[in-house]
């Protein structure tokens, strides 16, 4: 594990581990939700309970404890096989060993870095409290875990790790996609860094991918993908019309566990390199996206529209969002 590792991380920049920081903790009256499989805290009364006028310093320490205390919960609940370790900006939770565990930690120091250069002004990092990642040791725990935030609870897709945005946002992975590590973390962090912004969840991907492969570009090199160009082209074309295209815009379709859900994030990843190809304009546009209307009241800053971008990538149809159609959107968590 530690040379898998090693391999894996070493990156300039690495050479120095992560060096341990913990900051200072303060007392936090916890809360939990009721009727959960594993510790879920209720961070709306762990808000209110916050004390008020504290500086920044003082706040990040509160809210950092919190999640302290959460993840020593979490980990008493799992198992004593997991630790919980910290960086500058970084808290984990994981089975995995002191050396292993610094490496991912000055792994994700080194993306978080690249990432906030990446976006710029897009980007937020001024929220109090460490970053939180969560590895579980297996899938079962993983999903588990996970279940906790599925709108609805049943099948959902696959996934190699997510960013969960419900109270103190967080991100998650299970140990067995250890060789997708860094991805996952350029792609969660991206995600973590853009919770500010309420944009659409086709966005939200399309921006985390984009990032993912601008630091990965083997990534998107044909030879990695699962399905030729061609191929895509056609499934595509066999999967989208009118109606389910409308699951697209809502942000549902990220959900579905069908082939949806990977031309979902082909799609959104395309049409995002195509509204970016104008820095200014695409930027206005991501500030002022909102994922009730898919985008559909910002597109003017692009001084297009919006299914435009759709048309570029799948063809002439009837592409148009229609956000009166759609019931509620996704709420909890980017993949």
């Amino acid at each position: 594990m530690i040379r898998q590792l090693a391999r894996l991380f070493s990156r300039p920049g690495l050479a120095a581990l992560a060096v341990p920081v913990a900051t200072p903790r303060v007392a936090v009256e916890m809360y939990w939700r009721a009727g959960t499989e594993l510790p879920i805290p209720d961070w709306q009364r762990i808000g209110d309970a916050e004390p008020h006028g504290l500086d920044d310093a003082a706040a990040h320490r509160y809210w950092t404890s919190a999640a302290l205390s959460w993840l020593e919960a979490l980990s008493g609940a799992l198992g004593a096989r997991y630790q919980i370790r910290q960086s500058g900006d970084f808290m984990m939770m994981s089975s995995l060993e002191e050396r292993p565990a610094a490496l991912f930690l000055a792994s994700c120091q080194r993306m978080l870095a690249r990432i906030k250069r990446s976006l710029g002004p897009l980007a937020d990092d001024s929220g109090c409290g460490k970053y939180v990642v969560m590895v579980f040791e297996d899938p079962d725990s993983y999903y588990t875990y996970v279940a906790h935030y599925q709108p609805g609870g049943g099948e959902y897709a696959m996934s190699s790790g997510m960013f969960i945005q419900a109270g103190y946002g967080h991100f998650v992975m299970p140990l067995d996609a250890i060789e997708e590590m860094e991805p996952v973390i350029a792609h969660e962090l991206t995600h973590g860094l853009l919770t500010h912004l309420p944009i659409p969840a086709w966005l939200n991907e399309g921006l985390a991918v984009n990032t993912e492969h601008m630091i990965f570009p083997q990534l998107a090199a044909s030879g990695a993908q699962l399905y030729r160009p061609h191929e895509v082209v056609a499934q595509h074309a066999a999967y989208w019309n009118a109606d389910s295209i409308q699951a697209f815009w809502s942000g549902k379709s990220f959900l579905r566990i069908d082939d949806g859900h990977r031309l979902s994030y082909d799609l959104a990843r395309k049409i995002t390199a195509l509204a970016a190809k104008d820095d200014a304009a695409f930027r206005a546009f991501v500030c002022d996206a909102h994922m009730q209307d898919g985008g559909l009241s910002a597109e003017h800053h692009l001084g297009y529209p919006i299914a435009d971008l759709l048309e570029a990538v799948l063809g002439e149809g009837v592409w148009q969002a229609r956000p009166e159609t759609w019931n509620e959107g996704v709420e909890g968590g980017q993949f």
